[in-house]
């Protein structure tokens, strides 16, 4: 029997669960995710882990097309495989986002993630022809997006790459290289746009 404690603590399941947040719930296929107080959710979020997901406070996420319609017909997808790990932070929102991870992906508190942002710490396949044709591990990297970041609708944030704190990435970027604390980039590649004026 599935067992889940839906304020705090950790969420175990052998098969398919559902959790019902008010009218709202998402299957989950996982075991031993931590989840905090305060999880507010709209839509559906599949999660897959076997290996460490965590899920801070204050978290919010909408999943389908009346919370956010940029996101599209979709919903929040987030993976962990074995020994990787998944951290999302206090007061995070997240809208349509998949997540992907073979090693670390590590969230911050207060990091907005707009409508069908793709985050991959990995290549998914090999690069070089032979060692894709024998199935051969791909390349893992962490990444970490820091506090009070803003990735825009529709970005993909590749493997090995830190956004630093309260930067903002432009919609529809490519971010393949790692950005400094308190900047704007945007692009495919991703690259610096201008300096933010931070304010007290």
């Amino acid at each position: 029997m599935s067992t889940l404690k839906s304020k705090t603590g950790a969420i175990k399941a052998k098969a398919k669960c559902f959790f019902w947040n008010g009218i709202n719930r998402f299957g989950i296929l996982c075991q031993g995710v931590r989840v905090g107080r305060g999880l507010q959710t709209c839509g559906r979020i599949r999660i897959r882990n076997r290996g460490n997901m965590e899920i801070g406070d204050r978290v919010t996420v909408n999943s389908s097309i009346m919370s956010n319609p940029l996101g599209g017909n979709s919903c929040t997808i987030l993976v962990a495989t074995e020994g990787a790990k998944i951290q999302i932070g206090n007061g995070s929102g997240l809208s349509n986002v998949a997540v992907f991870s073979r090693e670390r992906v590590t969230i911050g508190e207060d990091v907005f993630i707009g409508a069908g942002v793709y985050i991959y710490d990995n290549d998914f396949h090999a690069v070089p022809f032979e060692e894709r044709v024998r199935h051969e591990a791909p390349a893992c990297e962490p990444i970490t997006i820091c506090d009070g970041a803003f990735i825009g609708a529709h970005s993909i944030i590749l493997k090995g790459v830190t956004v630093g704190k309260h930067s903002v990435i432009g919609a529809g970027s490519v971010v393949t290289k790692s950005v400094p604390d308190g900047e704007i980039w945007a692009g495919n590649p991703a690259k610096p746009i201008k300096k933010l004026e931070e304010t007290e």
